[in-house]
């Protein structure tokens, strides 16, 4: 398999079953291929007949030479006869006269390059084996093809990634030093007020690209850590993030309705972070509401928990909906909505680890409604 010859036992050289494989790559084209005399198939054969005078072999993939391979030995026996069955008479003679003495001659034979030979049940196991085999590399080709679309993924978040050091990160730097070279040049010239303004938007460029940095980290490591689902009451998780948010909302007339949310088997730590993404996203994106409108609301189907957070702010034009739990991606312009692009991204990625997902509806100025799902049964890791 994958060109590695793994062998047990007594059996032929590594040489020598691999041109066995060339051969019955060109000439058995079944199921299963068995005999118990190699040599009168396979010629070179002569030369293992102590190992290999029969053989049993299950091609394992129709592309690939993937095989297994069962050899049996020479198995030397005599045959008696009652004369020799390849004496042949002279031409022109007529019949043998039967005497008493040849009457009951018997003639022996010894038999050489053949195995014992294969039994119906044997090979009756072998077929079912093959199917079997055959059952798991199929999963085996169903967990590639989920990896492919995984790395698929990771390969689009790695240009996001290397988009965002060279635009979102660079920008922050540039106004530092922009500010800071407008600091020193104006040193002693410039009235307190003027210097005081340089150093808050040095102090704010920082304080963004410390931001993404973390968000960054954060991102980074949600793909690593491992799930530790418990028993999780959402709507305590709810009012958690609410109670966390009051310094975004002081000042502000905002309505939180709530559901009576039915409690999730998942891991909380995220679980909670997604929820915290969603419901800080409704309050940003709320800014011009008054009043703010943010609802809460979970229903259990037959085999997932479904959760809607809806508001009534700026939403989103659906043509771009696709790009919404991308990271790094914006819907809206950096100056109108402060953030890093990467909480809906999270968002993503903790409902996905826990085998749900994840989507959005809205219609511009006309508000947003988030949903995600956690199946009732996490999937195994």
């Amino acid at each position: 398999m994958d060109d590695r010859l793994v062998s047990y036992g007594d059996t032929p050289g590594e040489e020598q079953v691999r041109a066995l494989i060339g051969w019955l790559d060109q000439h058995t084209h079944g199921d299963l291929f068995h005999t118990d005399r190699l040599a009168e198939h396979y010629a070179p054969a002569a030369a293992f007949l102590h190992c290999a005078s029969g053989l049993l072999a299950m091609p394992i993939s129709r592309i690939h030479k993937h095989y297994l391979l069962w050899f049996r030995p020479e198995f030397v026996h005599t045959v008696d006869w009652a004369g020799n069955p390849h004496a042949k008479e002279a031409p022109g003679a007529g019949p043998a006269q039967l005497t008493p003495r040849t009457s009951f001659a018997t003639w022996r034979e010894t038999i050489h390059g053949r195995s014992a030979p294969w039994h119906p049940g044997e090979i009756e196991m072998a077929l079912e084996f093959r199917t079997a085999l055959l059952g798991i590399a199929l999963e085996r080709a169903e967990q590639m093809a989920e990896l492919a679309e995984e790395l698929g993924r990771a390969n689009k978040e790695l240009e996001a990634f290397s988009y965002s050091v060279s635009h979102d990160l660079r920008a922050p730097l540039r106004h530092i030093v922009g500010f800071s070279d407008l600091l020193l040049e104006a040193a002693g010239n410039d009235t307190l007020d003027k210097r005081q303004r340089f150093l808050k938007n040095i102090k704010e460029s920082a304080r963004l690209a410390g931001k993404l940095v973390d968000d960054l980290l954060s991102f980074s490591q949600m793909g690593r850590a491992s799930l530790r689902p418990v028993q999780v009451s959402m709507n305590e998780l709810v009012r958690s993030c609410v109670d966390k948010l009051t310094l975004d909302t002081q000042g502000r007339n905002v309505e939180w309705h709530v559901d009576d949310l039915p409690d999730i088997h998942a891991d909380p730590t995220f679980i909670q972070l997604a929820l915290y993404n969603l419901l800080s996203n409704a309050v940003k994106f709320t800014g011009q509401r008054d009043p703010a409108v943010i609802r809460v609301t979970g229903r259990r189907t037959g085999s997932e928990t479904v959760f809607d957070v809806s508001d009534n702010g700026v939403g989103f034009n659906m043509d771009y909906a696709h790009k919404l739990f991308g990271v790094f991606q914006r819907l809206h312009r950096m100056e109108d909505f402060q953030g890093t692009g990467i909480g809906l991204a999270n968002v993503r990625r903790i409902v996905e680890r826990h085998g749900g997902r994840v989507a959005a509806t809205s219609g511009a100025g006309e508000g947003a409604t988030f949903t995600f799902t956690i199946p009732n049964t996490l999937p195994s890791v």
